[in-house]
């Protein structure tokens, strides 16, 4: 089947953070992605942003999204923050 039009998600961006974690501070890795309408598989618009967060100290992950569990509010400034460049 051929489709003509469609939504792609692409990594825009990942970069390191540091998170206030039990009372330290440790490194997150912090990504953007950005989801685009395309048409004939050329990407035309973005339209939104997902966020994700792993923290490898703690060995957790967190994303946003449809279907996704819910990301801290305090988690999700910094991935807010980091998604500005992108």
């Amino acid at each position: 089947m051929f489709f003509i039009f469609g939504i792609k998600t692409k990594l825009a961006g990942k970069e390191e953070r540091k998170v206030l974690k039990n009372g330290f501070m440790v490194k997150a890795i912090v990504s953007v992605y950005k989801n685009y309408f395309e048409l004939f598989f050329i990407p035309i618009f973005p339209f939104s942003k997902k966020y994700s967060i792993y923290i490898p100290h703690s060995d957790e992950y967190y994303e946003t999204g449809f279907g996704s569990s819910n990301m801290p509010a305090e988690y999700l400034e910094i991935c807010k923050e980091a998604g500005r460049m992108y």
